[in-house]
């Protein structure tokens, strides 16, 4: 390589380093302080939650579809993302509404409930108008890892702007909301006698 050559190729790479060094740092959201618990005492402080997900969940990034455009391709805002893994974000919150346990080799518990996860994207309806969707299947299994109960579970919540600030909020207010669908339907299991497997429950801690 020539002098020339030598000189243009410095020259890039520093314009490279420049321009990497000017651009300005990444959003980086999370799902803001902790939430009061929705059931007091711990009643289902034996109960583990179990989060199971796509593989891009395991990215830092904040997913959108345009459904107007293409709905099958899953995109990514460039300046945002999250602070950590979606779904460990999102059993961090739901563990503290309900106040259950993570799924851990060193916990004993006696029941899980297992939260597979299909969908935790921005949707665009179109370019003006987005929501957040949570789905997903919740299932409650016992110590023999039986099924108790299952159900399909989906939260959706309007985006209050079109762009990231606005998904994220209302994917955290989503996460909240199935927060409270999956409170409900334990206390239904719990009045039925479907959780005398699991300890710990509110009418046995009376």
């Amino acid at each position: 390589m020539n002098r020339p050559l030598i000189i243009l190729a410095a020259c890039l790479l520093a314009a490279c380093a420049g321009g990497a060094r000017n651009a300005p740092p990444a959003a980086v959201y999370d799902f803001g302080p902790p939430v009061e618990r929705l059931a007091e005492g711990g009643p289902w402080s034996s109960v583990a939650l179990e989060i199971r997900a796509p593989y891009w969940f395991d990215s830092l990034g904040i997913e959108y579809r345009l459904l107007y455009e293409n709905p099958l391709k899953l995109r990514s805002y460039a300046g945002s993302r999250w602070a950590g893994p979606p779904a460990l974000l999102l059993s961090q919150r739901l563990r503290q509404q309900l106040g259950l346990v993570p799924v851990t080799g060193q916990t004993a518990v006696s029941c899980v409930l297992r939260l597979e996860i299909h969908e935790f994207s921005q949707l665009f309806d179109t370019p003006q108008r987005s929501r957040a969707m949570l789905q997903g299947n919740a299932t409650l299994l016992d110590a023999r890892h039986r099924i108790v109960a299952e159900r399909w579970v989906a939260s959706e919540q309007p985006a209050a702007t079109d762009d990231a600030r606005g998904g994220v909020t209302a994917l955290v207010a989503a996460s909240e909301e199935l927060g409270r669908q999956l409170a409900t339907w334990l206390n239904d299991l719990e009045k039925s006698s479907r959780l005398r497997h699991c300890r710990s429950t509110a009418r046995e801690n009376q």
